[in-house]
């Protein structure tokens, strides 16, 4: 069976891209798996702009960070879930999978577990100058991956 991958993470995530993900599962009959990272850096980039912004004393404790960690977590499950009822009443086939490490690194592992037909994803927002100076996600995973990419870019 034809299978589509639908890659989200806590940065990378749109409903045009979800919508584009259902119906090409639906044109090309192809099961969904659908992929959402948490990235364990977020909480550590946004507890140091807390502090960098005086919101904040100098050494927030583990238990915070934790529970924005686990904050994030619960949001990929629901919105996982709502992709999969979306699914479900489609007539589309759909396993999920909850992930948490570095985009690129996560993503290649279910290409090579999965082996799709396709990956779906979309850009995190970043400026031209960031992606310049420190290089695209998505760059990095056409260039690795075994199975081609699609890009959904918002407007």
């Amino acid at each position: 069976m034809k299978q589509i991958l639908l890659a989200l993470s806590t940065t990378r995530q749109s409903p045009k891209t979800i919508d584009y993900a259902l119906k090409q599962a639906q044109k090309e009959k192809a099961d969904l798996a659908i992929l959402f990272i948490v990235d364990p850096d977020l909480p550590h980039l946004i507890l140091d702009k807390m502090m960098d912004v005086g919101f904040m004393g100098d050494k927030p404790s583990m238990e915070l960070y934790q529970s924005i960690l686990e904050e994030y977590r619960e949001r990929g499950k629901k919105i996982i879930e709502e992709i999969s009822r979306k699914a479900d009443e489609l007539g589309i086939k759909c396993s999920t999978i909850v992930a948490e490490g570095e985009f690129v690194e996560e993503c290649l592992i279910v290409i090579k577990q999965k082996n799709p037909e396709m990956t779906i994803l979309t850009r995190a927002e970043r400026s031209s100058l960031s992606r310049f100076l420190f290089g695209s996600a998505v760059n990095r995973l056409k260039q690795k991956s075994q199975c081609p990419i699609r890009v959904v870019e918002e407007e």
